[in-house]
């Protein structure tokens, strides 16, 4: 998929009456302390992109961990995630919103759904190894696409052997698709057959040829069958973008020991957190209090 960053001109002014409430909360938070004085950080992708973040460091002290916060799908960094940053400085985190390939102020044409994302997150995850320490906690905290590119990241993270791999303790996916092509099956809806199947040999061409990636590796539900980091999924009961089964499935195969569930009344598309913040915050608090010493 080409890159579009019109979606990022859209503001509570203008948008459809059922974005106000999430726009407005990104608004607010943008007048907000917690997202003041970032420390502008970058890095090179494997194949050659410029990549760009935003460092938050609101602890006096040591952080008890540096979140990766990870936007969704022709979206961005602070329009997506800016919205936890209070939340995330009042639990005793660093936070770093990065601009995903092919997003905003980082480079990049064609975006691939968590197949090279998943790697440019652990690429992330090296930079704050070297900013604060090697062993610096991190977790990885995404919505929508993003969701599904760090649970990808996490299955990679725990095939890696390396004893140098970052200290990743859990990851936060909030309306993760569990596999790209069951979502662009079900965003066809009604469509014939013949049409979907000739929409989605397409989209599988135009990855391979453009992007460089298979569809194959955009699928965090075989990522399920061998994860050991603990697992937070979160999911709005009345999504019809990516429907809540997605993460209901993606619960249910997840072969972690430590894992959690939420689905919030009333929430559409990653709008939990704009429906029910204390309800959010109160479980992603208890879930990571149980995982940090």
């Amino acid at each position: 998929m080409k890159r579009s960053d019109k979606a990022l001109n859209i503001t509570s002014d203008n948008c459809k009456p059922r974005d106000r409430a999430y726009l407005l909360q990104y608004e607010e938070a943008l007048k907000g302390e917690a997202l003041r004085d970032p420390i502008l950080v970058h890095i090179k992708s494997r194949d050659g992109l410029v990549l760009k973040g935003r460092l938050y460091k609101k602890q006096k002290n040591k952080p008890r961990a540096v979140v990766i916060a990870v936007h969704g799908f022709h979206s961005g960094g602070l329009r997506d995630m800016g919205r936890f940053a209070d939340m995330y400085s009042r639990n005793g985190f660093d936070y770093l919103i990065i601009s995903q390939r092919s997003h905003f102020d980082s480079e990049g044409e064609y975006l691939t759904f968590g197949a090279k994302e998943s790697f440019d997150i652990l690429d992330w995850a090296d930079i704050v190894r070297k900013i604060y320490a090697p062993d610096i906690p991190i977790i990885l905290h995404g919505v929508s696409m993003g969701a599904a590119t760090v649970l990808i990241a996490a299955g990679i993270h725990d095939n890696l052997v390396d004893n140098s791999k970052p200290n990743i303790i859990c990851c936060i996916a909030d309306s993760p698709y569990d596999d790209i092509i069951g979502q662009i099956e079900y965003l066809l809806g009604e469509k014939s057959n013949i049409t979907k199947k000739i929409a989605i040999g397409l989209f599988k061409a135009n990855m391979r040829l453009r992007a460089k990636a298979n569809a194959s590796d955009a699928s965090p539900i075989t990522s399920m069958s061998h994860i050991k980091l603990p697992i937070m999924f979160v999911h709005g009961k009345d999504d019809r973008y990516v429907l809540p089964d997605n993460s209901l499935r993606l619960y249910e195969v997840c072969k972690s020991e430590i894992k959690e569930l939420l689905i919030v009344e009333e929430a559409g598309h990653v709008c939990s957190y704009v429906v029910q913040p204390d309800e959010y915050e109160k479980t992603f608090s208890s879930f990571v209090d149980s995982i940090i010493e």
